[in-house]
C-alpha cells in the first residue's frame, strides 16, 4: 500500500473541512446537523483514502522479474567496455592536496576579477 495512515487522516480533515465550509454557508444550516453530516463525509473519505493508496501502490509497484532485468550475458561487450573506460583514466603525478590548492587558487582569480568588473560597473 501507498503512503501511510497519515494520508487517510488529511483526506478526512480536508473533507470535513470543505464539505464544513460549504454547509454553513447557507443562512439556514443547523450547526449540530452540519456537523454530523460533516463526519460523516469525513468517515468516507477516510475509507476511500485505503482504496485510493491500494490503488497508488499497485500502479508503483515494480516486480523485479528476470525477464524485465539485462543479464551480463547479454552484453559481453558493453562490461568489457566500462572495464576499459575505468583504466584508461589518466593519473596525474600531482598529490591531491596540490591538485586543490591549483583549484582554490583559479577559484580565488576568478572571484577577484569578478569583484573588480562589479566595482568598475558600480562607479
Amino acid at each position: 500500500m501507498f503512503g501511510s495512515i497519515f494520508y487517510n487522516f488529511w483526506a478526512a480533515l480536508f473533507s470535513f473541512a470543505v464539505y464544513f465550509i460549504a454547509a454553513i454557508q447557507n443562512p439556514y444550516a443547523l450547526p449540530l446537523p452540519t456537523i454530523g453530516t460533516a463526519f460523516v463525509v469525513a468517515v468516507i473519505a477516510f475509507s476511500l483514502m485505503f482504496l485510493i493508496r491500494y490503488f497508488l501502490g499497485y500502479v508503483f509497484y515494480t516486480p523485479e522479474s528476470p525477464d524485465l532485468l539485462q543479464i551480463e550475458e547479454e552484453l559481453p561487450g558493453a562490461v568489457a567496455k566500462e572495464t576499459d573506460k575505468t583504466q584508461a583514466v589518466p593519473q596525474s603525478d600531482l598529490p591531491a592536496k596540490e591538485v586543490e590548492d591549483e583549484n582554490s587558487e583559479e577559484i580565488a582569480q576568478v572571484v577577484r576579477s569578478m569583484l573588480q568588473g562589479d566595482e568598475s560597473l558600480s562607479r
